[in-house]
């Protein structure tokens, strides 16, 4: 087998030392290249801290108190661009019935709407408050004094005070996308005009608000159940049927008209109202159990065959859908202890004739109708 390579150069080393030749001295190894310079991503890995997460966004339920707190605020102060703050873009509004503006559809017109108030000088107490998921409703009262004009008629200086109630839908971000406002237009419009039958200037509710939280609890949803069966019943035809659902001791109270106490009052009552419309019928929209109450929107319809109440003049025309919030409070017994209701009734006399709707391009809010 032939001499290898390296073998080769053994051999002529030894042949070089045998000839008197000197070996040349072995040659340092090279120096090792340097190492590689750090890249900026990597002192930067290696230095800097990674910037914290973001804090959680707060539940929806901690945040509507929060917003209502401060939809209040701004309201007290007149600090129309800090309300506006609160609203969603597409913010929709309701007032049914009103004479100025039904509807309101998106935040610029809500805040147009918000300074062009027949009340100046308004300021509002709430008194009552219930929340469940997205919804919160408000018991409030409103005065002030009615220093701007009005549709039809001049600005009186006279002084308005009523109770109120208005429904506020929140979405994600906790703003309020939807609002719909239930108060008594024809009874304050008694008031702005001075009438001797006006009903009396409320007073602002002093203190914080009561406060109701829905606890998510099977009674809650029994309550819900009790409150769609009182429905029905009135869906009877039967005036009995109603009857039967109150407490000997129930009171009932719709601003602008007196209150009614204890069963036969309310009986009473009952009976005038089935023979004044004698189909009603009663349609819930939303049913809510709070903390031992019920919160229920729903609409009436009905022809009208009798003078009832403030509804003396009979046309011969249906109710086509007047909007109402009632809160009801039953006994252990399930009957109505007491009862609370909150409506226009400009929105009914205006579907039967007897009074016009208004043509009025929209300019008063309903959220802040002062």
């Amino acid at each position: 087998m032939g001499m290898t390579f390296f073998a080769g150069v053994t051999l002529t080393a030894l042949t070089l030392a045998a000839c008197g030749g000197e070996t040349p001295p072995p040659q340092p190894p090279p120096p090792p290249p340097p190492p590689a310079p750090a890249t900026a991503s990597a002192t930067a890995t290696a230095t800097e801290t990674p910037p914290p997460a973001p804090a959680p966004k707060p539940a929806l339920s901690e945040r509507i108190p929060l917003v209502l707190k401060g939809m209040a605020d701004a309201d007290r102060t007149h600090d129309t661009a800090q309300e506006a703050t609160f609203l969603a873009d597409d913010v929709t509004v309701y007032f049914y019935g009103s004479l100025r503006a039904s509807e309101l559809h998106g935040k610029s017109d809500v805040v147009d709407a918000f300074k062009s108030s027949l009340f100046p000088d308004a300021k509002s107490g709430w008194s009552r408050i219930w929340i469940k998921g997205n919804v919160a409703v408000v018991e409030y009262t409103l005065v002030g004094t009615m220093t701007r004009d009005g549709k039809d008629f001049k600005a009186t200086n006279k002084p308005i005070g009523q109770k109120r109630a208005v429904v506020y839908v929140f979405n994600d971000d906790g703003l309020v996308k939807e609002e719909r406002l239930y108060a008594d237009v024809l009874a304050m419009r008694a008031q702005m005009k001075g009438d001797k039958n006006a009903p009396p200037i409320e007073a602002l509710p002093a203190g914080a608000p009561e406060m109701h939280v829905a606890k998510g609890t099977p009674d809650e949803d029994k309550l819900a159940d009790w409150a769609k069966k009182v429905d029905d019943a009135f869906n009877t035809g039967d005036v009995k049927q109603p009857i039967a659902f109150l407490a000997d001791d129930v009171e009932y109270d719709a601003w602008g008209v007196p209150p009614l106490k204890g069963k036969k009052e309310n009986a009473k009552d009952l009976r005038s109202f089935f023979k004044a419309f004698p189909d009603q019928k009663w349609t819930s929209t939303n049913v809510m159990g709070i903390d031992g109450f019920v919160v229920i929107e729903h609409v009436f319809t009905g022809t009208q065959k009798a003078p009832y109440g403030r509804f003396t003049k009979v046309t011969g025309k249906p109710v086509t859908g007047e909007h109402y919030l009632e809160i009801w409070q039953p006994n252990a017994d399930g009957k109505l202890a007491h009862g609370w209701a909150y409506a226009n009734p400009v929105e009914a006399l205006q579907q039967t004739g007897v009074m016009e709707k208004s043509q009025e391009k929209p300019a008063s809010s309903p959220a802040a109708s002062k």
